[in-house]
Parts: C-alpha cells; structure tokens; sequence
C-alpha cells in the first residue's frame, strides 16, 4: 500500500490531478457562499489524516466548533480523531484591544501543535480570511504584509495549509494579492443551464503538480463530497 495523498481523499479529485498536492503548499479555496469550501477543506484534512500517522488543524472563525461539526456530519463528513478543531468565533464577541491581536493568537495556537507534535502535524486550514480580515482593524497593506509572515514560517516547516475566502467572484480577480501569495487555488461555484443549478470544481493552479483546468461537478452524498467530470459545461 503506498503513501497517503491528498488527491486520494474525495472521490473523483484524482482525476483532476495526476500529481499529487505538493507538501507544504499553500492552497487557496475560493468561491461564492454554500459552494462547499469549508466542507471540501475538511474532508481532505481528516480523511487523509485518517489514511496516516499525521495530526492537522481546522482553525475556524466562522462557526463555532458544535455548529461546524453538525454541519459535516450533514454532508457525510466525519472528524478525523488526528484532526484539532481550534474554535476561535468567541473573538467576535471580545473587544477590539483583544482581536487586534487575532493573528498573534493563531500562530500561538500552531506553534503550539508544531512543539507538541513535531514532524507529525503536517497540515491545517484557516476558515475563513474573510472572517479573519472582518475581525482586524488594520489597514490593507499590514494585513497583507502580516499574513506574508504568517505562511512563509508554514511553508519552511513544510505545513500544506488550505485557506478558506469567500468571494462573489470566484476567478479572485478581486483577490490578487492572495492569489500571489498561494502556491494553489481551487475555485468553487455554480453553474446554471437550464435553470438547473450545479455547483463546481475547478483547480486555477497548482505550483509543482500536474492537473487539468477544466471545471467539475461538485455534488454532495451519504458518503461526503463526490466530484467527476460532465458535459454541461
């Protein structure tokens, strides 16, 4: 039995990739709301760490962890026991002296995991930079220089890291400085024909991997997310 791969963890994304997801990426999942990027973030997190002996981190700011949680097992996805659910919507609640400091507390919180674990926590997602960005009261240009210092420490310890950003225009032309930033983007969304609504799959880039560009179907089962290839395009 071979090594575990990313591309291996929903059935139908090997055949977008030939390659697998580089470790140590930095991958971006976009698209428009209910288009499934928290739910496709988590389904390769813990059904690849469920194929290994790695640990991972879900950091979300979006939902809490019990909402978050009843929302996967909806879709048919089930928490890996090697992935942490880092829970920190409660800073929506504090003040903004304590927010201000959002960034610092996460890079506390994987820190902490990478001394506790080592070389065996070896990937994360951040759900959402959106929620991150609406939670920090600094201009523009900090926040992206801030967010710079926070992936490049990730990518020397070889963390393949998957961010969440929710856009109404998924080609993230309004988006380019984390396009720059991301070794990866993964686009979702819907596409109408018909009046038959579908949503998609479509991987924009990938640095180091072989992959086609063409767009997929998205659906969701009993067993989780599905994805193959369709003419409606």
């Amino acid at each position: 039995m071979g090594a575990v791969r990313f591309i291996d963890t929903i059935e139908g994304l090997d055949e977008i990739f030939e390659t697998d997801i580089p470790k140590g990426s930095v991958v971006l999942i976009t698209g428009a709301p209910g288009s499934l990027k928290s739910g496709l973030a988590f389904s390769i997190l813990s059904k690849y760490l469920n194929g290994c002996e790695e640990f991972g981190a879900y950091i979300t700011l979006e939902q809490s962890k019990k909402n978050h949680l009843q929302n996967m097992k909806s879709m048919g996805i089930e928490l890996s026991d090697r992935l942490f659910i880092s829970d920190f919507t409660d800073c929506r609640m504090q003040s903004t002296a304590y927010t201000s400091d959002l960034l610092s507390l996460i890079e506390k919180n994987i820190i902490h995991n990478k001394h506790e674990l080592g070389d065996k926590f070896t990937c994360l997602a951040l759900d959402s930079l959106g929620a991150l960005y609406s939670l920090l009261d600094i201009e523009p240009q900090l926040m992206r220089k801030r967010l710079y210092h926070l992936l490049e420490p990730l990518r020397r310890e070889k963390l393949t890291t998957f961010l969440i950003m929710e856009t109404a225009d998924p080609t993230g032309s309004n988006h380019d400085f984390e396009g720059y930033l991301a070794d990866g983007i993964i686009e979702l969304g819907f596409h109408t024909k018909d009046d038959t609504a579908n949503r998609y799959l479509k991987v924009r880039k990938m640095r180091a991997s072989s992959h086609n560009m063409d767009s997929h179907i998205l659906t969701v089962s009993n067993d989780g997310l599905q994805i193959y290839k369709s003419t409606i395009f």
